[in-house]
């Protein structure tokens, strides 16, 4: 509170006086305001008008108030709704809310800034820029714009610019004739995307346009234009929709007419789940393409390239208490060179039942039952046949022991086919298997043992399990074996007498973190050995374990199946290896082997794999050797390499090496990828992208990968 009269006086007097009037629903306050003639009014200082939910500040302001028109001049910031627009001039009629600002700037959308010589307001929510640029950088020196002769802004819905080029600095990058950039704060609307570009040895230069689609809010569709200077014309279609969690697909196609070989190729991968009336469910997966040789010389990820086998499946299922229902259809292509093998099933229908109690004892009973129309080729031809199975099982768990479990089971199985095998043709002449099998499964007694390590840098305790497991099984003769088309590993079950050993060890850890024991423990090594014995000889020829039979010295079959080892190791979420082999004990050396490992945390990921494999009566030997790595060298510049390497033959199958480099409001890539697949494919593939942050990239997606999937 002022105590002095005198000093309160002296503060009022020198303190600027603000003027206001009202005037048609219009508020003006300045400090200064003087009527230069007859309805014209200029106001001076800090100018303020108002009118509905139009705002405008300015340095000086000529007003006619009987036309409500408004010429603003000096730091002009001109409001309305949550448009913002930034001017040295402004001249406006504010009733029509129409008006032309001068060299002015503004925000279209939530990140989108925008720069114009001459700024022409047409109504409320549409703009017109003679001269202008836009970005999404904030920065004074914007890092990139696009410059436009002419641009149409629609408020919260688009932006159309005419004659538009991409500038990176000074740098023009490309130009469009009429480019459309959507408004939408969910980030979903309809539109042009940015173009993509690249170049091949192979299929010359690359160029894709395509056109995004917001059907609804749980709907799209992208629709792309690709254009290859060396092979010709194609397209593309993705799809995408989300009912619930429970309920959504996805499906990516490419079609093109390749000029060079005269053929029309595609790809469809496609993926859905979708909730039923009634509980039921259904589940789609489809995998297909024309051809394996396209697949091939087509593909830019090296999986999909070497990739044998297409597939398209799909089924409906439910479940009842015990009880659960299954229609499956599926067909299955898979290539062996020159030769494609061509199963379909159409449809199965599977009705099972889980373990369940008899009349409340622990005696248990479940079944299995199938009715299936199933084809494939036989000698190039496509065969048709039925197969109706019924599996019944009665098990008793035996649960006295705490260290030791054990189960006994008895299975019948009856099974019919509508065909035969008669040597290797298939007939039209039915045929029935049918068996029994006894199986004991025990596994323990289990061993362990717990080791105190307080001063250990990775564990305060260890605990090492030592778990033994044996499986004998008694499966009577199939006296009908020879005489069963076979389909799938259903219909290769021989007459068996084996016994299954295997010992597992797993090494458990509690761990300490930020100095405090973890309550669950980390299974930090796990390591299974196993191995079978055949009783009968010949039932070894259809181990399912191994895709090959194993033979002795003298070329006769094995009854003692290789040792099977698998090491897995996982001390944290950031390192992970596995290591499996098969050794084959008829001839002393490894039958296969693999390896794999990956580390990675912040700076980046580095991955490995070897695989080997040698079938010791053929004389066959294959080795292959993949490496990647992605590193993370600052904190906008990430590299990335990976190379597959085919060490039989001494050849590099795929190289690709790339980098990213990330700044405020815009990144970069370049990737360059190798494909050497003798014979068939030499080709070296080179893509560069721009990606602009809440437009797009142009040239190719930085995803990081830098690889396309047709």
């Amino acid at each position: 509170m002022f105590r002095d009269p005198l000093l309160l006086w002296v503060l009022l007097a020198a303190a600027p006086s603000t003027l206001a009037q009202s005037v048609g629903g219009m508020t003006l306050l300045a400090e200064k305001q003087e009527q230069l003639e007859d309805g014209h009014v200029r106001a001076e200082g800090y100018v303020s008008i108002r009118l509905g939910d139009i705002h405008i500040t300015a340095d000086v302001v000529d007003f006619w108030p009987d036309e409500l028109r408004v010429v603003a001049e000096g730091n002009v910031v001109f409001r309305q709704g949550d448009q913002k627009i930034v001017a040295t001039r402004l001249e406006a009629e504010l009733v029509g809310g129409t008006g032309r600002f001068f060299n002015a700037y503004g925000m279209a959308g939530r990140d989108l800034y925008f720069y114009g010589d001459v700024i022409e307001k047409e109504s409320e929510d549409v703009y017109v820029i003679q001269g202008g640029a836009f970005t999404s950088c904030s920065q004074p020196n914007p890092r990139w714009r696009f410059t436009a002769g002419k641009a149409r802004i629609k408020r919260d819905h688009h932006v159309a610019l005419h004659h538009a080029f991409l500038r990176v600095k000074w740098l023009p990058v490309f130009y469009l004739p009429l480019m459309y950039l959507p408004l939408n704060d969910d980030g979903r609307a309809t539109g042009f995307l940015m173009p993509q570009i690249g170049n091949s040895s192979l299929k010359g230069f690359m160029f894709d346009q395509a056109f995004f689609w917001a059907i609804n809010r749980s709907m799209d569709a992208t629709f792309t234009y690709e254009r290859f200077s060396l092979i010709g014309t194609g397209g593309s279609i993705q799809y995408r929709y989300l009912q619930s969690h429970r309920s959504r697909g996805q499906l990516d196609s490419f079609f093109i007419k390749n000029d060079m070989s005269g053929n029309q190729e595609y790809t469809i991968r496609a993926s859905a789940n979708q909730e039923l009336p009634g509980g039921f469910k259904a589940v789609a997966r489809v995998d297909f393409f024309s051809s394996f040789d396209f697949q091939q010389s087509f593909q830019e990820n090296y999986n999909r390239a070497t990739q044998r086998r297409k597939r398209a499946s799909g089924s409906i299922s439910n479940s009842w208490k015990q009880y659960n229902l299954r229609v499956n259809f599926d067909r299955n292509d898979t290539s062996f060179g020159e030769r494609v093998a061509v199963r379909k099933v159409l449809p199965q229908i599977t009705f099972n039942s889980r373990p369940t109690s008899i009349f409340k004892t622990p005696i248990l009973f479940s079944f299995n039952s199938e009715a299936a129309s199933l084809a494939r080729t036989n000698r190039g031809e496509l065969f048709e046949y039925e197969r109706f199975d019924i599996v019944p099982t009665v098990a008793y768990p035996f649960t006295g022991l705490s260290y030791l479990t054990m189960t006994a089971s008895l299975t019948g199985r009856l099974t019919h086919y509508t065909s035969s095998l008669e040597g290797r043709a298939l007939v039209d002449e039915s045929v029935e298997r049918k068996y029994f099998e006894t199986r004991f499964d025990i596994r323990g007694p289990t061993f362990s043992r717990i080791f105190n390590t307080p001063d250990n840098f990775y564990a305060a305790r260890y605990k090492h399990v030592i778990e033994p497991q044996i499986v004998w099984s008694r499966r009577s003769l199939v006296d009908t074996f020879a005489e069963i088309p076979k389909f799938d590993g259903q219909d290769y079950i021989p007459g068996t007498n084996q016994v299954s050993l295997s010992i597992v060890n797993r090494v458990l850890a509690k761990r300490v973190v930020n100095g405090e024991e973890q309550q669950t423990a980390t299974e930090m090594l796990t390591w299974t050995l196993s191995q079978r014995y055949f009783f009968d000889i010949n039932a070894s020829l259809y181990d399912r374990q191994f895709s090959t039979p194993y033979f002795t010295e003298d070329g006769t079959p094995s009854n003692r199946s290789p040792i099977t080892s698998r090491v897995n190791f996982r001390p944290s979420r950031n390192l992970t290896a596995s290591w499996n082999m098969d050794y084959d004990i008829n001839f002393n050396a490894i039958r296969s082997s693999s390896t794999s490992a990956s580390y990675g945390g912040r700076w980046g990921l580095v991955r490995g794999l070897w695989t080997r494999r040698n079938i010791p009566d053929r004389d066959v030997t294959r080795s292959n050797f993949r490496f990647g790595t992605q590193l993370n060298l600052t904190h906008g510049l990430q590299v990335n390499f990976d190379t597959a390497f085919d060490a039989t033959n001494k050849v590099v199958n795929n190289l690709r090496a790339g980098a990213v480099y990330n700044v405020q409001c815009c990144g970069f890539m370049v990737s360059f990828n190798r494909f050497n697949f003798v014979g068939v494919r030499v080709e070296n593939i080179f893509r560069f992208g721009i990606t602009l942050a809440n437009i797009g990239s142009f040239g190719t997606s930085l995803g990081g990968s830098g690889r396309r999937s047709y």
